[in-house]
């Protein structure tokens, strides 16, 4: 055998090791759509490097190998050592990153609960509240409601454009969360993801009313600002609609001084914490 066919039965040894190596790992993802949507590579490209047709290159291997968490050397490893490698590391990681099963049981079943219910509330919103930082201010801020791989998730971008003085610089929070529904009630688990801040919860009451697009509740946290004093205040989700112009409503979303008519009144109204005579916890106003 001359040095060239040496040199070509190695690399199509490597090829067959890497597209076996590949497939063994995509199998730990519920589809090889996932994985190529996470990776950013075309279907029909990776499909070949399953196959060992193709060769990736130099950027799309290493996407691969910092995506699984392996390095080049290993994925190109023959495949029965390349299982015995991952199987002596996940012994080590998988004792620590377990959750245990106590804690599993509680939040799994809110979690991954089958509850239809829950599709009526996808799409996007307007959150109102007043601002734990900022006295006198409220905020409106954007909400999306999604499914993803049967579990409802929320995302929140909560902002001020510095169009107020009085408020002073920039400034955009976003947050992160999940949901679920619990005897007819909406419970929002929520973190702030860039400073890692605050977590917060609230819940809130559907409303049935034909064309009533205001869902009302009660949120619980702690301000995002050096103090980080916990506090509860009246809230107020506006539904804006599952297919929407985003960009149109985040413009609309500020830090707005309570007099402000672009706040609309029954909304101002609705998340007044204000105790009415002979109350002595705050609840909802309905709208």
């Amino acid at each position: 055998m001359t040095r060239a066919q040496g040199r070509t039965g190695s690399k199509q040894a490597e090829f067959s090791h890497l597209a076996e190596n590949l497939r063994f790992l995509c199998g730990h993802y519920s589809s090889i759509s996932e994985v190529c949507r996470r990776l950013g590579i075309n279907r029909q490209q990776f499909n070949r490097y399953l196959a060992g047709s193709t060769y990736p290159s130099y950027r799309n291997l290493k996407s691969i190998c910092d995506f699984f968490g392996v390095d080049r050397e290993e994925i190109m490893l023959d495949h029965d050592q390349f299982r015995r490698l991952l199987s002596s590391t996940s012994d080590t990681e998988d004792d620590s990153r377990k959750v245990p099963d106590k804690l599993y049981g509680i939040l799994s079943p809110m979690l991954s609960r089958d509850n239809k219910s829950l599709d009526a509330f996808e799409g996007f919103y307007f959150r109102y509240f007043y601002s734990f930082g900022f006295p006198g201010y409220i905020f409106r801020s954007f909400v999306r409601i999604y499914n993803e791989d049967g579990i409802t998730y929320f995302r929140q971008v909560e902002r001020s454009t510095g169009r107020d003085t009085a408020v002073g610089e920039r400034m955009c929070m976003n947050y992160h969360g999940t949901a679920f529904m619990m005897r007819d009630r909406l419970f929002l688990i929520e973190r702030e993801l860039r400073m890692d801040s605050t977590f917060s919860e609230t819940i809130l009451t559907p409303n049935y009313r034909a064309n009533n697009p205001y869902l009302s509740g009660m949120m619980l946290c702690t301000s995002t600002c050096a103090a980080h004093q916990p506090g509860s205040a009246r809230t107020v989700f506006e539904y804006l609609g599952k297919r929407i112009n985003v960009r149109d409503a985040l413009r609309q979303c500020d830090l707005y001084h309570h007099t402000d008519p672009e706040i609309p009144d029954k909304v101002k109204r609705a998340i007044t914490n204000e105790l009415a005579p002979g109350e002595f916890t705050l609840r909802p106003t309905p709208l």
